[in-house]
């Protein structure tokens, strides 16, 4: 796949006017990054802008307690590092959950796209809107609002719908779904995250074996989650 096909096949890029897609040719190099390997850190200058066009990656953060606590995970489509172009300092980590591809434009590059196309800019707009709202919905969600039973339901049936591969009797995630990266996603601890999965597997709703997770009841997990 060369930049040609990504831009045919990426919504972000399907805004662009002709004339930013021929920057986009000139200015955009395709990497490639392994299986649990970091994309960018913390506090690390980073000098271009990321977009995923396959595989699924990860943002997280770490405390100073070295607690890692997973924020989103992306599918393709997605861009990874928006927030530097206000200022060029990743404020957090990304790393690849599966093998990954991504298009790379230096973060001058991109913004001097942006400043003449505005069909572009407004596809950037509505990226951060997205995870703006979902970053929202999660505060929603924290441990004091909402019970981690229903935080647990709640995000394994969004990657379900959003990325599960559908089978006659069940969908099955494209990434390993590891009891210690669900604990991440929640803020809790494994034990407490494996409780849960184990109760949910007694009641015919989900499976996590060797981190291949298994969803066989959308709607039971949907009343779990409503569930008062």
């Amino acid at each position: 796949m060369d930049i040609r096909d990504i831009m045919e096949n990426t919504e972000l890029f399907s805004k662009a006017s002709p004339e930013s897609r021929a920057k986009i040719l000139a200015y955009a190099v395709i990497a490639k990054y392994k299986k649990g390997e970091y994309l960018f850190r913390m506090r690390e200058k980073v000098s271009s802008v990321y977009i995923l066009v396959s595989g699924y990656a990860v943002l997280e953060r770490v405390n100073r307690n070295n607690d890692r606590r997973a924020i989103f995970l992306l599918g393709e489509g997605t861009m990874l590092n928006e927030i530097i172009l206000q200022r060029p300092e990743s404020s957090i980590n990304c790393y690849a959950k599966t093998e990954v591809t991504v298009v790379k434009i230096s973060r001058e590059q991109f913004l001097e796209i942006m400043e003449g196309d505005f069909g572009f800019t407004r596809m950037v707009m509505d990226s951060m809107s997205d995870k703006i709202r979902r970053l929202y919905h999660q505060v929603e969600n924290t441990t004091k609002m909402m019970k981690l039973d229903k935080q647990i339901a709640s995000r394994i049936w969004k990657f379900s719908r959003d990325y599960g591969i559908e089978y006659p009797e069940y969908r099955e995630l494209p990434f390993r779904m590891s009891i210690t990266f669900l604990a991440e996603l929640v803020g809790s601890n494994r034990e407490t995250v494996s409780r849960i999965i184990r109760d949910f597997s007694d009641q015919g709703l989900l499976s996590i074996r060797n981190g291949v997770c298994r969803v066989y009841d959308m709607d039971g997990l949907t009343t779990k989650i409503w569930e008062t």
